[in-house]
């Protein structure tokens, strides 16, 4: 049973749903100028320009989260709209003004904003003066950035979450940040100075709006090891830590575990962790953590040059079923991965992105029977419920996404809305049959699914 004060919605990102990369003044993202390397030929990337072009249909979005009852949504903003190079001396009023309408649409409907800050599109002029958090200097860009958009919607915005999926840096600083890292030895320097990033960013929304809340976000699948060799075991023990642990442990520990600094004891770590970082970090002010999930995956012990390949973490599980991009279908990993994080770190829980994508294609009617998508955010939302009922504390649930929007390498080939988007009539919105079961769902709080 969900209580009355449980939020429900979805979530979209600015760099797959947006669009209107040259309107409002904005300046290049690195989202804007992105190659994706072995992408489908058909998904034509140079639409994430375009996206879904919510940037010219956002009153019309927000009317169909009214329709569906979102108490809950999560955007995220374009850095470059608010400062179009990124080091710019004035924000852009524009981009402001842009978002401050979006923001006053949502609460027009009682819809509460989520803002992600960062989500893959830094201001591509940073990356081209300094490689972008490969450098320190970004750190202060950053900062000054979030200190203007916080300022501007101090009140309006409750929850703010300074970077998404910051925990998968690791596995492509490129898409990511828009430098390609050479070593490891350039990723963890990204990685710390994102960390820095985070904890003083937290503990500056706290300084502008004492009523906001802030925390880290985590994407992350449900390792299992392979067999029950105590090898196999292992590597997904390690697996754990080194994707998703070692940051929990920065977001709401505020601090590095030994675990984390044996693993790097082979980089030159003065170089990058200097005097004085640790205290910022343990400076942190986080209020909860959010945590997106997609599928599980198992664990092979195939050497620790391989712990983190491909190989284990979009492994097929024979015991489950896959979507036509091989990942498990597993509701249960969904709930075995949040009790994990709630009962490690005893913090609030938003579960910021759970979804299942798809080739929706509309009948000759023009209607979209997605009940394969109905029946994967049904039972996830079952084991949502159980997780409740045993006592893990989470604040509200977004699905991936409202509407459809660009995927990350499959472009409209993969659709994760409640609404169809349809980028070949003017962008044409055309609600799903999930679109009327969600409505469902939130009109009684979760409990006819």
């Amino acid at each position: 049973m969900f209580n009355k004060e449980f939020l429900w919605g979805s979530s979209t990102n600015a760099q797959q749903f947006e669009g209107g990369y040259d309107k409002g003044s904005k300046g290049l993202s690195i989202a804007d100028v992105r190659v994706i390397p072995n992408a489908a030929a058909e998904a034509n990337f140079d639409d994430f320009k375009q996206a879904s072009n919510h940037y010219e249909h956002y009153k019309e979005d927000i009317a169909y989260y009214h329709q569906m009852g979102f108490q809950i949504y999560r955007l995220t903003m374009a850095w470059t709209r608010i400062y179009p190079n990124g080091d710019d001396g004035e924000p852009n009023q524009e981009g402001i003004d842009f978002y401050s309408n979006v923001i006053d649409e949502l609460l027009k409907y009682n819809i509460q904003p989520v803002v992600t800050l960062y989500a893959y599109d830094l201001p591509y002029h940073l990356v081209e003066k300094y490689n972008g958090f490969l450098s320190r200097d970004c750190i202060d860009e950053f900062l000054k950035y979030v200190r203007t958009v916080v300022t501007a919607f101090k009140g309006r915005v409750k929850y703010w979450v300074p970077f998404n999926e910051q925990n998968l840096l690791m596995f492509d600083t490129l898409y990511m940040t828009g430098y390609k890292c050479r070593d490891r030895q350039e990723s963890f320097t990204v990685e710390h100075h994102m960390n820095l990033a985070y904890a003083r960013c937290t503990k500056l929304i706290h300084e502008i709006d004492h009523q906001a809340k802030t925390g880290g976000n985590i994407g992350n699948i449900c390792p299992y090891p392979a067999t029950c060799r105590a090898e196999d075991v292992e590597a997904c023990e390690e697996y754990k830590y080194l994707v998703g642990y070692n940051y929990g442990d920065v977001y709401v520990r505020k601090m590095y575990s030994g675990f984390y600094l044996k693993s790097l004891e082979k980089l030159n770590l003065d170089q990058i962790i200097l005097p004085g970082d640790l205290d910022i970090i343990a400076q942190a002010e986080p209020d909860f953590l959010s945590l997106t999930y997609y599928h599980s995956s198992i664990v092979k012990d195939e050497g620790k040059e391989k712990l983190l390949s491909a190989s284990n973490r979009k492994a097929v599980n024979p015991y489950l079923k896959q979507t036509e991009w091989k990942w498990n279908i597993d509701p249960y990993g969904f709930k075995h991965f949040v009790k994990d994080y709630y009962h490690r770190y005893q913090i609030p829980i938003l579960i910021l992105e759970n979804g299942y994508g798809y080739r929706d294609v509309p009948d000759e009617d023009g209607n979209i029977d997605d009940g394969y998508r109905i029946e994967f955010l049904r039972d996830h939302i079952l084991r949502m419920k159980e997780m409740v009922e045993e006592g893990v504390d989470i604040i509200g649930y977004l699905t991936w996404s409202a509407i459809d929007l660009y995927s990350t390498r499959e472009g409209f080939n993969k659709r994760y809305g409640f609404v169809y988007v349809d980028k070949n009539d003017d962008f044409k919105r055309i609600p799903k049959k999930s679109f009327y079961w969600y409505k469902k769902v939130i009109e009684t709080n979760g409990e006819e699914l």
